[in-house]
């Protein structure tokens, strides 16, 4: 099998489970007991603080552990009244943020200024560092810098993003941002919030002192000391993802060797190097899909979150596709772990699968369509 849907989830790092496998066991105890077991889980959680903040160039103390990457971005837009997002969001913030959601260019950029026309009224604004389906990267200190100067905090979501490009948040006009571990090559159900020093922020759950009162409930131990772990080799292996970019490539380049027309989705974009979303014209994605599975590669065609829902991709019509080049479209998305024979694999899978489907279309019957 060829998993290539990492930008739904990441297989978990061999490392990871070393890390997390004695707090699973022996290390049980409750990190908030007075005597010394629960001291020493404490301090591993301290640690796995240090490891995640140095992912992001933030302070330790600026990091808040939460259930995943929509508990800490629910947790940030709690702040604002009125938040001005984009279209191509992630559902996590779109169906969260209270605002207006401001339109994108056909690369999927944020289109700045209109960004700036539209600000005025909004006391936050939030966006995705790299977008989750494209892996468009967004102009982030032109947004941030434009939401300060009219008065608003920033959200950042970096939950694609993180581990994948070299990200120093004090570099930028960011206020929050919110990640989530297993994207990342870390576990499942946990995530953290940054939240910038000196500035406000509401719990979202209340309860116990956990999280120096930032965040109630019992630590998820074991996953936070995955966390750490995962953020600790993603951060050595930042050259491991800059080279994805020569794979990718070369994957498509195979295709079009043997014959696919390859339209690329946010082309024209500066784009996270391990994420191709593309659509072969006259093709259904869904077609494809189907064939590829059985064969050995796994993709998607859309985010994780809004597979199971019939309905085109809100992203790439924001983009200005038209509905049948959305339903054309899918998304590969890479991790480090991607060597060049597996790319070569996963381009003769394609091209078999191009080839069958090709072979039962005419001018007379027209595209192969699945309907749900």
């Amino acid at each position: 099998m060829i998993y290539w849907d990492n930008n739904a989830t990441t297989p978990l790092a061999p490392e990871v489970l070393e890390a997390m496998l004695p707090y699973l066991r022996e290390n049980f105890f409750n990190p908030s007991a007075a005597y010394g077991p629960g001291k020493s889980v404490r301090k591993a959680i301290e640690t796995a603080r240090e490891q995640v903040a140095a992912l992001v160039g933030a302070a330790a103390s600026e990091i808040i552990f939460t259930s995943g990457g929509t508990e800490a971005s629910n947790t940030a837009l709690a702040q604002f009244r009125h938040v001005l997002t984009l279209a191509t969001e992630h559902p996590a913030t779109l169906r969260t943020a209270r605002g207006e959601a401001a339109p994108v260019l056909a690369n999927g950029q944020a289109d700045v200024p209109e960004w700036r026309e539209l600000l005025p009224g909004h006391d936050g604004a939030s966006f995705a560092w790299a977008n989750h389906e494209t892996g468009v990267i967004q102009p982030v200190r032109s947004l941030a810098n434009a939401a300060h100067e009219a008065g608003a905090r920033v959200h950042v979501d970096l939950v694609q993003a993180a581990g994948k490009l070299p990200i120093a948040l004090h570099n930028y006009s960011v206020d929050f941002a919110s990640l989530s571990a297993h994207k990342l090559h870390g576990p499942k159900g946990v995530g953290a919030l940054y939240v910038r020093t000196g500035t406000a922020c509401t719990p979202y759950l209340t309860g116990g002192a956990q999280e120096d009162y930032r965040r109630a409930g019992t630590e998820n131990v074991a996953g936070i000391i995955g966390f750490g772990k995962a953020a600790e080799l993603a951060l050595q292996a930042a050259d491991d993802y800059a080279a994805l970019s020569a794979l990718r490539e070369r994957f498509v380049n195979a295709l079009r060797a043997g014959g696919v027309e390859v339209c690329i989705n946010g082309a024209a974009a500066p784009r996270l190097p391990h994420v191709l979303n593309m659509r072969v014209p006259g093709v259904s994605a869904e077609s494809l899909f189907l064939l590829l599975e059985p064969a050995g590669l796994m993709c998607s065609t859309g985010s994780a979150c809004t597979s199971a829902e019939p309905h085109p991709s809100h992203v790439l019509l924001a983009m200005g596709l038209a509905d049948k080049q959305v339903r054309e479209s899918l998304r590969f998305s890479l991790s480090r772990y991607t060597t060049m024979q597996e790319v070569d694999t996963a381009a003769s899978i394609f091209l078999g699968a191009w080839r069958k489907v090709r072979s039962v279309q005419s001018a007379i019957t027209g595209p192969v369509m699945v309907y749900r």
